[in-house]
């Protein structure tokens, strides 16, 4: 499920105070221009990911209307071949689930 912008809002907030605190990073730029980034990204990452999701669900529909050699369709849980397919796309783009 996809977080709130508010959620994002914060969580980009968080996440930059605890880098720079931590002095893990040193910020170059303004934190305005860094905090709005992180929101790009991270909303990015989440369209991304989304977008995954669907494609996903639809391969393993069409899987199941297909069926499988071997194996009847009792016997197919369709939520896990949606996990497998999203792993299995999230894998083939290199995008880390």
């Amino acid at each position: 499920m996809r977080p709130s912008p508010g959620q994002i809002e914060r969580l980009a907030d968080r996440l930059i105070r605890r880098l720079a605190g931590a002095e893990f990073v040193t910020l170059k730029a303004g934190e305005d221009v860094i905090r709005a980034r992180v929101i790009a990204l991270l909303n990015r990452n989440f369209d991304e990911e989304a977008e995954i999701e669907q494609v996903a669900k639809a391969e393993a529909e069409k899987l199941m209307r297909t069926g499988v050699a071997g194996v009847r369709r009792d016997e197919i849980d369709l939520r896990k071949v949606e996990l497998l397919m999203k792993q299995k796309i999230a894998k083939d783009r290199g995008f880390a689930l």
